[in-house]
């Protein structure tokens, strides 16, 4: 199964020069617990409600006058919506990350998550237990 079969579409973003409560409005009213940062189209780094508790809160910065650009991760791993789930999950597994963008040529087209990946391949493991099983009947 590839990635494009369970990806979010609806992909929420803001832009580095942002506020960190901006940023944190937008999250809550989206209900997400990462955004996306883009500048022009382009991704450039990825925001979590941890990076705001664990950088911003926990410092007792302000996040009216911090920037997204200042607590963003810009190393961003990311890959294409035609990866096998498995790979995916290396993939995340490998560079200890929770959420994996997805682009095709440059542009951003979805998200997945642990969470959105985790039911996928138990099913996946139970299918393949259950062939093995009815094999070796």
């Amino acid at each position: 199964m590839m990635l494009r079969e369970i990806m979010k579409k609806d992909i929420v973003t803001i832009t580095p020069d942002m506020s960190v409560r901006e940023a944190a409005k937008k999250m809550k009213d989206w209900n997400v617990g990462c955004i996306l940062v883009t500048e022009g189209g382009n991704l450039r780094g990825i925001l979590t409600d941890r990076d705001i508790a664990c950088t911003v809160v926990a410092n007792g910065k302000d996040p009216n006058y911090t920037m997204v650009k200042e607590i963003m991760n810009g190393d961003v791993v990311y890959t294409s919506p035609d990866t096998d789930i498995f790979e995916a999950f290396k993939i995340m597994a490998g560079n200890k990350i929770r959420r994996l963008p997805l682009k095709i040529d440059g542009k951003l087209e979805g998200i997945v998550s642990i969470s959105d990946l985790a039911p996928v391949l138990k099913g996946e493991m139970d299918n393949f237990f259950h062939v093995e099983e009815v094999y070796h009947h």
